[in-house]
């Protein structure tokens, strides 16, 4: 239960990394304005806070030697599954930046 739990907060943690990035940004929302400092900053931050989590929680669970080992594993199934979203299915990471919604200057 606690890998799943892993996984999910590293897949929000990605996305949220990933929509920082005015190219993945435009993809997903499918507008040609950039995101603006403000939002990327927020991105960034929810991203690296979610996945840092992720991370503590592992180590807190088994430990500092396989906890470690347990987050890179399911970082590397969780970027694999990133990039296969941005890849083919764009369109279900509004989802998880709703709240990120571009504005226009």
């Amino acid at each position: 239960m606690l890998i799943l739990a892993q996984i999910l907060l590293q897949l929000i943690g990605f996305a949220l990394l990933s929509l920082s990035i005015p190219r993945h940004f435009s993809q997903v929302f499918q507008h040609t304005s950039r995101p603006t400092k403000r939002t990327v900053l927020a991105l960034r931050c929810g991203g690296y806070a979610c996945v840092i989590l992720a991370v503590i929680i592992a180590v807190n669970s088994w430990g500092v030697s396989l906890g470690l080992v347990y987050s890179v594993a399911t970082a590397t199934l969780t970027a694999t599954m990133l990039a296969v979203l941005l890849a083919y299915i764009s369109k279900l990471l509004t989802v998880i930046g709703r709240g990120f919604t571009p504005t226009t200057k």
